[in-house]
């Protein structure tokens, strides 16, 4: 698997595309869920091209039917790890030969010292010598704090609601 990623992939979590509750628990500063769902779509093809990677750590889409147009519109091959709640993509990613479930809970990319997980992590394999640990679940809390730990939240809402670039969580960890 590491060798068919580049070494610019994206990282997401948490989209919530079609979930109106999503508004008020993240505090998104969007007038409706139609807004933000534009405003997130826009944003993800305006720095993800057609065959870019993307991981998105869980929690795509609150329903079939927006899960569905949504990936009808968005860039990039997608690697999904499954949320707490992704009953709805899981019903309709078959569809899309784009996108993909990863087996694993949790996912070491040997090759880019990183770990993966849908949520946060207390302890992960070689944490004590540097490897990062990515993940989201959480939209308002475990903020990314270097001082403290190699620990990044990709929550859309912590990124401008963007996919983040691997290379630039990087650049943050060696700068």
């Amino acid at each position: 698997m590491n060798k068919e990623i580049p070494k610019d992939f994206y990282i997401t979590s948490d989209t919530w595309f079609g979930r109106p509750q999503i508004l008020q628990i993240a505090n998104r500063k969007f007038q409706n869920v139609e807004e933000m769902n534009s405003t997130l779509i826009k944003n993800w093809n305006k720095k993800v091209k057609k065959n870019d990677v993307v991981f998105h750590l869980g929690n795509f889409a609150w329903d079939p039917t927006t899960a569905r147009k949504v990936l009808k519109k968005l860039n990039g091959r997608i690697f999904f790890l499954k949320g707490n709640a992704d009953s709805a993509l899981e019903e309709v990613i078959s569809e899309f030969p784009k996108a993909e479930f990863f087996k694993d809970s949790i996912m070491d990319l040997l090759d880019f010292d990183t770990i993966m997980c849908h949520y946060p992590l207390a302890v992960w394999n070689g944490k004590d010598s540097g490897t990062i640990h990515m993940h989201g679940h959480t939209v308002f809390s475990h903020k990314t704090d270097l001082t403290i730990e190699n620990r990044f939240n990709v929550c859309t809402d912590f990124w401008g609601y963007t996919p983040i670039n691997y290379l630039t969580l990087k650049d943050f960890i060696n700068g």
